[in-house]
């Protein structure tokens, strides 16, 4: 079982967009997927109630549930779980970051959020957590082609943080907005989508690491 959370202490970075995109792609795949809402907002488990598809399953769990949570997951031989944190939790993000074989720190490339994201790498780095950071929320290159100069820019400030940088960045689309009102995920909403695409190769690098 592998365990992969979103982890970002500044609100507005797309943590849980991606959380639950990602674990729609996984459930496609046919593994047995769990989602855990750990935001006291909900809004992976709203998503989730519209949802028509039976997979994957959410949980909703505080902080202090995530440890029994995920051995049960391994007893029940659940094969992806994925946990979707709050911002400004700093304890229950340290303790997500203690059970996940990976955590994936969103920002979007704007200086502000750039500037945040210390905050996110000081927990994983205290908690000696395996982890990557991912531009997210990013605009569209020129003519809707490859990255965007503040998207490379921000890549390259980002550096300085020491750990590894996803190669896959997600750009900012209206499928992921149309998508998600009905509980789909893009590669549901519009399988043949560039969002589709470049979720689902950020699926493909996170399986690899």
């Amino acid at each position: 079982m592998k365990t992969l959370a979103l982890l970002a202490q500044k609100g507005g970075t797309g943590k849980t967009t991606l959380a639950v995109h990602l674990s729609v792609i996984s459930a496609l795949e046919g593994k047995n997927t769990i989602l855990v809402d750990l935001d006291p907002q909900r809004s992976a488990a709203d998503w989730w109630e519209e949802r028509t598809a039976a997979v994957p399953a959410l949980v909703k769990a505080e902080a202090g549930d995530l440890t029994d949570l995920v051995t049960a997951a391994k007893s029940e031989k659940v094969d992806t779980v994925i946990v979707d944190t709050a911002p400004h939790a700093r304890e229950a993000s340290a303790m997500a970051a203690k059970v996940a074989d990976l955590v994936l720190i969103p920002t979007r490339p704007a200086i502000l959020d750039l500037r945040a994201i210390g905050a996110s790498v000081e927990i994983v780095q205290k908690m000696k957590a395996k982890a990557a950071i991912v531009l997210n929320s990013c605009p569209p290159g020129r003519r809707g082609a490859g990255e965007a100069a503040i998207t490379r820019e921000a890549r390259q400030g980002l550096e300085t943080y020491g750990l590894p940088i996803c190669p896959v960045s997600i750009t900012q689309r209206v499928a992921f907005s149309h998508a998600l009102i009905d509980g789909r995920a893009v590669v549901e909403f519009d399988p043949t989508s560039k969002a589709s695409a470049e979720m689902t190769a950020l699926w493909a690098w996170i399986q690899e690491k």
